[in-house]
């Protein structure tokens, strides 16, 4: 499951279901999780919002009520089917617009120095080009801007890690199959977790691609990780 198609057709298939599955998977906690990465941004005042791999739009629905200063935000997602249901969460706000694109994150089609934030909302695992994807996060965000990207993670504490991978190797698998009938996908979820650079190995991707300051939060005993990266001014 490493190509972008593959993914995208994986997605194509849950999206009816894919906001229900996250409540339950995380117990509601994915969407407290989205609210304290967007109240991170309250002080930077951004006008302009990039939500990558935007999804069903969770995160930039968050964004956009919590953050007063927004103007533009651009949802982004390669999966139309997703997007598809982004149009119903957006704020009713006199000056906020909302622009919703398919688009693949690894060539993103805008200018340079363009938004003035980027959230990404655990979608950096499963682009097939992580490093290709932080350098376009780079270069689109405008000098001494700030993206957050918040994704899956392992907990650290043993005994908190074997009961996180039988909850996610066994039971999410079979709540994916009892609801949306893709176990596959829910199967993919922690395998690609696994696979994934955390923690200081993500640190290091995110330098190598430009970013001057990286540093991480860990949620709920580090399932969830909240890695906030700056560009230089």
């Amino acid at each position: 499951m490493e190509n972008t198609a593959a993914i995208s057709a994986l997605f194509r298939r849950i999206a009816p279901r894919y906001d229900l599955m996250n409540r339950l998977m995380t117990w509601g906690q994915d969407l407290r999780w989205r609210r304290a990465a967007s109240r991170l941004l309250l002080t930077e005042q951004p006008e302009r919002l990039l939500d990558l791999a935007a999804g069903t739009g969770d995160f930039a629905s968050i964004a956009s009520h919590l953050i007063p200063s927004l103007r533009e935000v651009y949802l982004v997602d390669i999966t139309p089917e997703m997007l598809a249901y982004a149009p119903s969460k957006k704020p009713h706000r006199e000056g906020l617009h909302w622009h919703i694109e398919v688009a693949d994150a690894h060539s993103l089609p805008f200018p340079e120095n363009f938004f003035d934030a980027v959230t990404v909302g655990y979608g950096m695992r499963n682009f097939s080009d992580r490093p290709q994807a932080l350098r376009e996060i780079y270069r689109v965000l405008r000098p001494n801007g700030m993206a957050l990207i918040l994704e899956t993670g392992i907990p650290t504490s043993p005994l908190w890690k074997a009961i996180f991978w039988v909850y996610f190797r066994f039971y999410v698998p079979f709540l994916g199959r009892v609801l949306t009938r893709d176990r596959e996908a829910y199967v993919y979820l922690p395998e690609s977790t696994a696979a994934f650079p955390h923690r200081e190995s993500f640190v290091y991707l995110c330098k190598e691609a430009g970013f001057s300051s990286v540093t991480y939060d860990a949620f709920w005993g580090g399932a969830s990780i909240l890695y906030k990266l700056r560009k230089d001014a």
